[in-house]
């Protein structure tokens, strides 16, 4: 038996309530294993904000405003994600290559470096609390291997919307959502 199938068996077998608000905004999941087998497929960016606490929408250099990316979860309990900068060219590597030799990293948060982010890894779902767990088994910045990164989540039909706190390289604290649809 694999993670995602003890998961979705630990979660059936714990009693937990038949919906739950934060984790679905589709009334026709009526189950918690419902909502991780929603949560299964692969997903396309359709936007990335950051705000901070107060709702001032920030620009972000590392990924912009508008970054491309997937996100892929399997039924094992496997998660993948990568994003992307657009406009990215070799001549930015050499600047941002000395810039990236600076990151130091937060426990928050996956790190960008050259416009990219990518990470793979296992997943648990915590359908009551409506958060989904990334346990990263590696990533493009060493230093986020082992990280294990928390994000709530809604589900609305083929929209998967994750928010989450986090902090920007200079400590302030700021709000990050991302929308994804389901590829299809």
């Amino acid at each position: 038996m694999r993670i995602g199938d003890l998961i979705v068996l630990a979660v059936v077998f714990a009693g937990l309530p038949l919906m739950t608000p934060m984790a679905t905004a589709n009334a026709d999941a009526v189950t918690p294993s419902g909502v991780v087998e929603q949560l299964v497929g692969g997903w396309g960016l359709v936007s990335r904000v950051t705000t901070t606490e107060d709702g001032k929408a920030l620009s972000d250099p590392g990924l912009s405003a508008t970054p491309r990316g997937v996100l892929i979860y399997d039924r094992y309990g496997h998660v993948a994600a990568q994003l992307s900068r657009p406009g990215r060219t070799l001549d930015m590597l050499g600047d941002e290559c000395r810039e990236a030799e600076k990151v130091k990293g937060t426990n928050d948060t996956a790190q960008t470096i050259l416009g990219y982010d990518a990470y793979f890894g296992t997943y648990t779902v915590d359908v009551k609390a409506g958060i989904v767990t990334h346990h990263l088994e590696s990533a493009l910045f060493p230093g986020d291997i082992g990280k294990d990164i928390k994000r709530d989540f809604v589900l609305a039909g083929d929209t998967l919307t994750i928010k989450f706190h986090t902090t920007l390289r200079d400590g302030t604290p700021v709000v990050r959502t991302l929308v994804w649809t389901r590829l299809k």
